[in-house]
């Protein structure tokens, strides 16, 4: 669990940034309408009592919370007609302006007027600033600029309120592929790619929030790839609020698995034969990233990292190098494909899964169209020489034998559960989600042009687990953990 940083959040608050601080054609003005329940008069009164001290710590508006909402409000202002603000919240902040001009710090009255100017109270805080002029008046930042607002951000010397603006105001402006680069070199710098001396690896980037509904096999596939010689390597969080889903890591607990191997430890067993993949914790390769989880509760939103983590970089195999993530909200996976592209990887895979994963449901409901993607849709791409190869799919589990009425889910969503049914298909048990560890080796195999047909994809994975070699991989990754 993380460490509490902040009051609060305010309920009230959380609302009023999950309808203000969101895309241009997104937003839901406050009080647009008769009986709307949130009312602007009433979030602005409940940040003045917070300030003043009249709520309770838990029931208070944090100065995060504070930042994204007065950050949203001044950005705004730019929005089109429909999204500006409504003659509710115009009147709202005519009637509170006196007191919020003298009860608000320096740094929120920024936001709120950013023509007033701010000096930071350090050098991290100057980079936000001067970013944040930009931001609050609808602009972009340059990679340069935004991996340099990031580390500031991550290194943690800035305050709640500038963190929450400067996130909140870059989602709202919708990141370009720049600031997206920019983001995810500021988690962990490309300079600090590890070599390992194997012949393929396989990054895979699931969301770092967990399941709440489907089992999540991406560390079971990891050792059934393993054991095809196909080395992986898996990153996350124990937890990841506010969701706070099972992980792998919750799982490798539960197994006996060490879960805080540094980089080195875990190159040494994506190295091991007997091994062959690795998770790596985020705590362990940006410790940074991983101490400001509490922000992304209170600006509701989730911050830009949320989406670039799942493309992180950690190791360069000496031969070929891939890279599978998942995704939910159209959108992210079209430049993360892109970077991945152009740091040389040989195979990129996108793959809408369940939720927001890299992992195929049993069923196909209904196929993907030009304007609406299925669970399971895919794309990537796949190097030849220096041409670049796209593709697009769907993949239907029916077509290769997987025959289901339903999508099924897992009786109990736990890490305990998670882990011991995973054991039990790895040592041969049919079923749902032995039938889950074959179709998303398999598919990703495929896809990434590992292997090149399907049902022969297929057969050498079934064959991989019910030989017991998987299992054997994943033991022999429990015992080395600890070596």
């Amino acid at each position: 669990m993380y460490t509490k940083q902040y009051p609060g959040p305010n309920a009230d608050v959380e609302e009023a940034l999950a309808r203000v601080c969101t895309g241009p054609h997104q937003t839901r003005p406050l009080g647009a309408k008769a009986g709307d329940p949130i009312k602007p008069s009433a979030i602005l009164e409940t940040i003045l009592r917070s300030v003043r001290g009249e709520l309770p710590y838990d029931q208070a508006a944090s100065e995060a919370q504070m930042g994204a909402f007065f950050a949203g409000m001044t950005i705004r202002k730019g929005f089109p007609k429909k999204t500006q603000w409504s003659d509710a919240e115009t009147a709202a902040f005519d009637k509170y302006r006196p007191d919020l001009e003298w009860r608000m710090p320096p740094e929120i009255r920024f936001l709120m007027q950013p023509e007033l100017g701010h000096i930071g109270a350090n050098a991290d805080e100057a980079v936000v600033v001067k970013a944040l002029e930009r931001i609050l008046h609808g602009g972009h930042l340059s990679y340069d600029e935004t991996r340099r607002m990031g580390t500031a951000i991550l290194n943690g010397e800035v305050k709640g309120a500038l963190k929450g603006a400067a996130l909140i105001g870059q989602r709202m402006n919708l990141e370009s592929y720049e600031e997206v680069r920019g983001y995810l070199d500021a988690t962990f710098s490309p300079e600090g790619v590890r070599k390992v001396s194997v012949e393929s690896l396989t990054h895979f980037g699931q969301p770092f929030d967990g399941a709440t509904r489907y089992f999540r096999p991406t560390l079971f596939v990891a050792a059934v790839r393993a054991a095809l010689g196909e080395r992986s390597v898996l990153h996350g969080v124990d937890e990841m609020p506010p969701k706070s889903g099972v992980t792998e890591e919750q799982v490798l607990n539960v197994l006996g698995a060490r879960p805080d191997l540094s980089l080195d430890e875990a190159a040494s067993l994506i190295e091991d034969p007997a091994v062959g993949f690795a998770y790596v914790s985020q705590r362990e390769y940006a410790p940074g990233a991983y101490d400001v989880r509490e922000l992304r509760v209170h600006i509701k939103k989730r911050p830009p990292w949320a989406a670039t983590e799942k493309a992180q970089q950690l190791f360069a195999a000496s031969g070929a190098n891939y890279m599978v993530i998942g995704y939910y909200h159209p959108g992210y996976e079209t430049p993360l494909l892109q970077l991945i592209w152009e740091r040389g990887f040989d195979g990129g895979l996108a793959i809408k899964g369940e939720e927001g994963t890299s992992h195929y449901a049993l069923r196909l409901s209904t196929p993907s169209t030009t304007e609406r993607q299925a669970v399971n849709y895919s794309q990537g791409f796949r190097r030849l020489g220096e041409r670049r190869e796209d593709f697009s799919v769907d993949i239907d589990p029916s077509a290769f034998g997987f025959n289901y009425e339903k999508n099924p889910r897992i009786e109990t969503v736990s890490p305990a559960a998670f882990a011991s049914a995973g054991m039990e298909a790895l040592s041969g048990r049919e079923g749902q989600i032995y039938d889950r560890l074959v179709l998303n080796t398999a598919m990703t195999d495929y896809l990434l042009g590992i292997c090149s047909d399907p049902h022969d994809a297929i057969g050498r994975t079934k064959e991989a687990i019910d030989s017991g070699h998987a299992l054997a991989h994943l033991k022999a990754y429990i015992a080395n953990s600890h070596l």
